[in-house]
Order: structure tokens, then C-alpha cells, then sequence
């Protein structure tokens, strides 16, 4: 059997990390507090994909449930964010970004990465 690509194994860890996050977040937005469902509810970063590196990509305190308004009209609503989070998270957070943009992660820490957020959200359905 062929393994699957470092691509494809993030794409993975994607749909199970931000099925937690929803589960978690209560499928509510965390900018403006709205109530998501399916393809409405995304998993929106405050430091953006594309700029804060795989460390930040799947981060717990840098990605909330948000509502398709907030992350795509209004490019993740940041301000607010910024606000809920709060000085002392968003700090703690840019920390963060200088230090690990340049993190690469190999085949075991996306699969063990996948087995704790499928976990965590089996845990969650069970109660």
C-alpha cells in the first residue's frame, strides 16, 4: 500500500484539527459570536496561514471557529479577534510566529498529531 504524501497527511490533520476546534468553540464564531453549521463554520487563524509557519498552522490558541463572513468577507475579522484574544494571548503568539516559521514536520508528527485530534474528538462525542 502507498503512503500517503506529507501533503496529503496535512490536508488530514486539517479536517480533524478543525473538526475539534468547531466541537470545541461550541460551532459559534469566535469574532462576532454567530452560530456556524458545515461549510458555514471554518477554522479561522488570528496570525494567518500563510505567514506563521506550520507551528501557528495548528495552533489551538491561533485558530477558532469562525462564521464564512468573519474569515472570508471579512479576512478573518482581526481586530476583533485580536480584542477576544487579548494583549497578553497576542503577544504570546507573535512570540511564537518569530520562532517557528521555518518548522518542518515529517511523516510521524502528522500522524501522531492526527491520532490526538481524532481522539480528543471522539472523547467529546462521547459525552
Amino acid at each position: 500500500m502507498k503512503q500517503k504524501s506529507l501533503a496529503n497527511l496535512k490536508k488530514d490533520l486539517w479536517k480533524v484539527f478543525t473538526l475539534y476546534i468547531k466541537n470545541r468553540d461550541g460551532w459559534r464564531c469566535f469574532t462576532c459570536g454567530r452560530s456556524c453549521e458545515g461549510s458555514g463554520a471554518h477554522g479561522g487563524h488570528f496570525i494567518t496561514k500563510s505567514i506563521g509557519g506550520l507551528e501557528l498552522y495548528f495552533n489551538e490558541d491561533n485558530v477558532h471557529c469562525q462564521c464564512y463572513n468573519c474569515n472570508i468577507n471579512l479576512s478573518g475579522n482581526i481586530w476583533e479577534y485580536g480584542q477576544r484574544l487579548g494583549t497578553e494571548k497576542v503577544n504570546e503568539l507573535i512570540s511564537l510566529k518569530a520562532k517557528s516559521k521555518k518548522a518542518q514536520w515529517g511523516r510521524a508528527e502528522y500522524e501522531k498529531k492526527i491520532a490526538y485530534y481524532k481522539e480528543l474528538t471522539a472523547e467529546k462525542a462521547q459525552k
